[in-house]
Formats: C-alpha cells, structure tokens, sequence
C-alpha cells in the first residue's frame, strides 16, 4: 500500500480490466490504465458493484448523463466511461491530504464529487451543488479493477460488521435515507410506499426503523412479501380496481406523506386521486418521459409536492451505513448473490430496461484482472 496516489503492489500493473460503456447497447470490456488517486481521493480495490436504473436507461437509451459525445463541464471527460456508481471496496492508496490510516479499510461509497465550496455544499445541500459530478456517471466508476474517489464519499463499513457484499447496499440506502429526510416523516405517522423496488424497499426499512407505520403497494406479491419482511405494517395489491379504496381504508383522515417510487403516470395519478387535504407527496421515481400532470388539484387540496435527488454525502451516507448493518448477513431477499461482470448485460441491464429486473437489487462483480 502507498500514499499520494502512487499504486500499492497490489495495484502495480499499468491496465486493468474494466466494463466500458461506449453507446447505446454498446458496454465493452477492455484493458485501461489503472487510475491514480488525486489530492483528497483514495484508490479503492472494488469488491462489489450495484447496478440501478439509470445504469439500465444509460445502456438502452443513452447517452443522457454520460458524457460520452460531449464533454462534461465540471470532470471534463469526453467519450468512452467506466460503468458502476454504487460500490465498495478496499482503501489500497490515498491522495496528497487523506489520512494514511484509512488504508486497508473496507468502505461504502455514494459516489458523489460535489465541489465542496459552494453556498449548497456549504448549506449541507452538496446533492445540489451547482458544479456536481458522480463517479461512474461524470467520470470513470467502479466496473473496474479499482476506482478513485472522493475519500468524504466513503464510508469505513467493515468495523459495523458489514461485509463486502451488503457494503455495495449502502449507496441506495443513502437514496433512501435522503427521501425520508425530505418528507418530514416522524415515528407514529403513517407513510404509503408505493413501488417496492430498487429504492422502495430500502424506503420501507429507513421508515419502520424510525418507527412509521409503513403502507406498502406493488404489483407483484412476492414483492410485497419483501416489503412485510423489511418492516411494512400493511401491504395492498396495486393496480387494481380496489387499490383506491384499500388504500383509503388504511387510514382514518389524515396521511403525513405518500412515497410515489415507481415513476409512472399511473403511480403519480393514484398519489393525487387517494391522499387526502394536506399530505406530502414525495416523487422518489423518476419518470422516463414527461406526462401531464394536473397542478390543480394540489393547489385546491393544499397538497405538497416534493422532489428528492440522490443523498447528502455529508449525513445520509452514515446513517444508510449503520442501517444496512442493522441487517447484516440478511439483505439477500433484497440482493441475491453478485453475477459475473461479463454477465452486466444480460443478467442485469436488459432485464432491467425491459422492466423485468431480475432482482431487487443487482449486484455484481468487478472484472477480473
């Protein structure tokens, strides 16, 4: 192990493999050099990758947030990019600034490269930093032998007893940390959860914990099993012609927050017909296309409408750590056992973008060599 970005022994070759994302359906697994931890960055050995939604739209439809024809203005990469902004790994090298102890240390990331000086990060808003970058997303990621990284977007998870796998979890748990912060959510209220996926049911656990009466709505039954087990009260079918009515019969007169997490019309058209006077309305989902949406009734009903983007490095990645640990060794009904990197594509980005994922959350291996 070495410091000031010069690679440890074990990091000693000029090139490794990595997953390298070039266009559209077009992800290739190629040597490039091994990256070198700049001031404030360490160079992490990947142990686990989480594969999300975005990585999926990126693959099917991109480029959209990938500067792979244009060059992005704060990272200044332009053209092919290494995949994976949610991982873990081992501190083998730190940057000129970072303290040489974190070496050797197992650690979450949220991938985050905020600039640190602005009047948001300063605010403790650095999610909405006006020059934010993301690892794996604005510049090279963790499809790779190794990545660097911001040393203040790491988290040390091995002394929670979170092991290499589970550590990949925390960067979506810190997504859903950041929504229940956006809410107001307080213990005692009840909070509908509709979509029980990638983000909704790490949702489900950040809210029972804090002690919410948790209502959760899917589809898919075996879905809303997952919910229970992770600490949902209540479970309702959704998408039939009941689920207006079961829902409203989940409550007497009054519902604090509704989590809208599927980003679908349909999902958003339920939130607005079923909640009553005065709820929040979180929309954690993103939408893959803009739909019309009718403003109206959330004035008339005094509704609040709430975006939520990514997490705050700053408080939220900790907080995800140390609830991830809460269920040390038992995240595998959510995330199933890692796949190959060399099946990414076909285990895990087409299912997803086909709207078929093969799992909650899918995890995966970096390439080898």
């Amino acid at each position: 192990m070495s410091l000031n970005g010069m690679p440890s022994p074990e990091a000693d070759a000029a090139t490794m493999a990595a997953a390298v994302l070039h266009g559209r359906h077009d992800l290739r697994f190629e040597r490039v050099p091994v990256p070198r931890a700049s001031r404030g960055e360490l160079l992490v050995e990947v142990t686990t990758v989480g594969v999300c939604g975005t990585d999926a739209a990126e693959w099917e439809h991109g480029p959209k947030l990938m500067p792979l024809e244009s060059r992005h203005p704060v990272t200044g990469h332009l053209g092919p990019l290494v995949m994976g902004h949610e991982f873990a790994g081992r501190v083998v090298a730190v940057g000129e600034g970072v303290d040489e102890t974190i070496l050797g240390t197992l650690v979450a990331s949220c991938g985050a490269a905020p600039c640190g000086d602005c009047a948001e990060c300063a605010g403790g808003r650095s999610n909405v930093c006006r020059r934010y970058a993301a690892v794996g997303l604005h510049r090279d990621g963790a499809l790779a032998r190794y990545v660097t990284v911001p040393a203040a977007s790491c988290v040390d998870v091995g002394a929670l007893g979170i092991d290499d796998v589970d550590a990949a979890l925390v960067q979506p748990m810190s997504i859903a940390v950041h929504a229940a912060r956006r809410s107001g959510v307080a213990a005692g209220d009840i909070a509908i959860v509709q979509g029980v996926g990638g983000v909704g049911a790490f949702l489900i656990h950040v809210l029972a914990s804090q002690g919410v009466r948790v209502v959760a709505v899917d589809l898919a039954a075996d879905r809303l099993r997952v919910a229970r087990e992770l600490g949902a009260a209540t479970t309702v079918v959704g998408g039939t012609d009941d689920t207006a009515a079961v829902l409203a019969a989940t409550w007497a007169d009054r519902i604090p927050v509704f989590f809208e997490v599927t980003g679908t019309p349909r999902g958003v058209a339920l939130a607005l017909d079923v909640v009553p006077m005065g709820t929040t309305i979180v929309q954690v989902g993103i939408a893959k296309a803009p739909f019309p949406l009718d403003l109206a009734r959330v004035t008339v009903r005094e509704l609040s409408l709430i975006g939520t983007n990514a997490m705050v490095r700053e408080t939220d990645l900790s907080d995800a750590a140390r609830l991830v640990a809460a269920r040390a060794g038992r995240w595998g009904l959510v995330a199933p056992a890692p796949i190959a990197a060399e099946r990414i594509v076909d285990d895990a980005l087409r299912p997803m973008a086909e709207g078929r994922p093969p799992a909650i959350k899918t995890l995966v291996l970096p390439p080898s060599g």
